[in-house]
């Protein structure tokens, strides 16, 4: 049963989902009154909602400015990846023994779709499938409070750019690379390897050095 929201949650959700699709860019002032109108709510849930993102650190208020989309710097987001690769390596070492065949064949067929994207270009389906396919077996832990924590971990970036800078590999090449992260993931699944999971997500896939293509 998916747990009862509340306003703010509500609140919180929406801004969210605005900064992913590229509505709210960073450095873009959040309209309050926008929110109001388009929930048709009244204002204290969203300055719940306002604090609590700006206490999280994904928004900024300034004085006379109100609440602004921030940046994430390269320092924070590889801080962050670390912290990812320990969690969602627990949570893989967790779901390696509850996987089960149906399981298997969602994560194929989103890494089929994750591909296809990258074959089409379309990087921002690419993102959504990503996300879908962590959540498989992040879901299949079981672990309620650990996955709470990564998802709050994870709307750090929830704006995703994937730029690249000169001089480094092209985009094309670093999703590739990290599509190709994701077969093995699914082979270690189907062969219930826990630990090797746990060390492959924690000092591969989530290697800290890959952090500048979350930064916005």
């Amino acid at each position: 049963m998916e747990p009862f929201k509340s306003l703010k949650d509500h609140v919180y959700h929406y801004i969210s989902e605005k900064i992913n699709d590229g509505s709210l860019l960073p450095e873009t002032k959040i309209n309050e009154k926008m929110i109001i109108d388009d929930l048709d709510i009244s204002r204290t849930p969203v300055r719940e909602a306002l604090i609590q993102l700006a206490a999280q650190g994904y928004l900024e208020n300034i004085p006379r400015r109100g609440f602004i989309v921030k940046q994430v710097d390269s320092r924070k987001a590889k801080e962050v990846y670390g912290l990812l690769g320990v969690l969602e390596g627990y949570a893989a070492s967790l779901a390696a023994d509850m996987m089960e065949q149906g399981d298997i064949r969602k994560l194929k067929d989103l890494y089929a779709k994750m591909k296809t994207s990258l074959e089409t270009g379309d990087v921002r389906a690419y993102y959504a499938f990503q996300n879908q396919f962590h959540d498989v077996y992040i879901e299949k832990s079981g672990n309620r409070e650990l996955i709470k924590q990564i998802r709050l971990l994870k709307k750090i970036f929830i704006r995703q750019t994937y730029t690249t800078k000169a001089g480094e590999p092209s985009l094309k090449k670093v999703l590739e690379e990290t599509n190709a992260d994701h077969k093995t993931i699914i082979n270690l699944f189907e062969k219930k390897e826990a630990a090797s999971l746990e060390q492959y997500l924690r000092h591969h896939h989530w290697n800290p050095s890959l952090a500048g293509y979350d930064t916005v």
